[in-house]
């Protein structure tokens, strides 16, 4: 089959996803999508890929490298300052391909493997669940991004990380927010305020180049602690460390609390769901999944390839093509999830919301252990929660979520 011609019309861009209006609501975009099939965005010079079939076959190609052009984007981009963000970015294994990104992915995955995630970390992130809780109790009404959602995955990164108490939960949101606006933008160069950005990127750097001397001398049982001895035994060199502990700060908490804010999203506006959840707690796994689907936390991810590559659809995209796969389309294919709209807890498929093939997302197990942890002792804690007005969404139209939800909490008499 000859290889496709590039569609040229704008509406296909994925700039279209920069608008407020289609952050806030980018269904209507993904539907042209996955109407039209894989197209060229002439603004990004990529294809976007769509469908649940295609994205799923590119996540799990070898052809498919998620190594990033960044000489090209430094040429792109000349005296924007980021030099030192690309190195680091270099040595991300989210960016990795072969070999050293299956040496990184042992040694950065085994403290979140399941058997961890069911033992040891569910005390962690009980507590860290409770104290969210405890401090919501008796307000009548909550931003449940601030206090909720944000601080429970904070919290949890601070106990695997080892962050000192000094270090405020919002200063690490800061630095969380600030590395997520790289990582997350096309051809990771943030197009707005991004002085300021790589400023809060270097401070974060800077603390945890600290932060691992200062473990070095006084070493622990936190997961930091397990990665430096990793790093001393040769498996992973400290530049390297460093690099993917700026990515265990950003995604440890970002896209879980991207996920669990809509989620609560979901719970004050189906009061069908809170009431099955509240009465049903064994149907909670089912509604992680399909929150996940209906509301991921991460849109798109993208790939080079290496050699043509013919598509589930039949269509053949060229080597060297950059690709970009809309992983928020294939989650609402409906030859894969019919009426994608509606919430269901029995819904045959697989999502991607955490990827899939090499690079799936290590850290899934623990992120879907926080939400699901969360909606169990929220619904059982609380009779309901009813929306309140005010409710807007953050401007990263990759990581997309919501900046605040405000609710009025109805506690249970007594509930601690």
């Amino acid at each position: 089959m000859p290889i496709a011609a590039p569609d040229q019309r704008l509406e296909y861009s994925l700039a279209c996803l920069h608008d407020p209006g289609t952050i806030a609501d980018p269904s209507a975009f993904y539907d042209r999508l996955l109407t039209a099939g894989t197209v060229f965005d002439p603004v990004t010079g990529g294809w976007l890929v769509a469908r649940h079939a295609d994205v799923q076959l590119l996540l799990a190609h070898p052809a498919a490298s998620a190594r990033m052009d960044h000489a090209g984007s430094l040429a792109r981009f000349p005296g924007a300052g980021l030099e030192a963000a690309f190195t680091a970015l270099d040595l991300h294994v989210s960016f990795t391909d072969g070999a050293g990104h299956r040496r990184l992915r042992r040694v950065l995955a085994e403290p979140v493997q399941v058997r961890h995630v069911r033992t040891t970390l569910a005390e962690p992130v009980t507590a860290a669940v409770t104290a969210a809780l405890d401090d919501l109790t008796g307000r009548p009404d909550a931003d449940m991004v601030a206090g909720f959602a944000a601080r429970i995955p904070i919290d949890v990164t601070r106990s695997l990380l080892a962050i000192p108490a000094a270090i405020s939960t919002e200063t690490i949101r800061r630095w969380s927010l600030a590395w997520g606006d790289v990582v997350a933008a096309p051809g990771h160069v943030p197009t707005t305020g991004r002085a300021a950005i790589l400023r809060t990127v270097a401070e974060l750097a800077g603390f945890l180049r600290d932060h691992i001397a200062g473990r070095e001398r006084s070493p622990g049982t936190a997961m930091i602690d397990a990665l430096i001895a990793a790093m001393h035994a040769g498996t992973i060199s400290r530049d390297a460390l460093l690099a993917n502990l700026m990515l265990l700060v950003t995604a440890g908490s970002e896209t879980t609390t991207n996920l669990l804010s809509a989620a609560v999203m979901a719970l004050a506006d189906e009061p069908w769901l809170w009431a099955l959840l509240r009465h049903n707690p064994d149907r909670i796994p089912d509604a992680v999944a399909e929150l996940g689907r209906r509301y991921p936390p991460t849109q798109y991810t993208a790939r080079r390839l290496l050699e043509p590559v013919t598509l589930a659809s039949g269509q053949v995209l060229p080597a060297g093509a950059a690709v970009v796969l809309m992983l928020a389309a294939a989650n609402r294919d409906p030859a894969v999830f019919p009426d994608p709209d509606r919430i269901r807890l029995d819904r045959p498929g697989r999502a991607v919301t955490f990827g899939h093939g090499p690079h799936a997302c290590f850290g899934a197990p623990l992120a879907r252990l926080e939400v699901a942890t969360a909606i169990r002792l929220l619904t059982t804690r609380c009779t309901r929660l009813d929306p309140l007005p005010g409710r807007p969404w953050r401007r990263n139209a990759n990581l997309r979520g919501l900046a605040h939800l405000p609710v009025a909490l109805h506690t249970t008499a007594g509930a601690r």
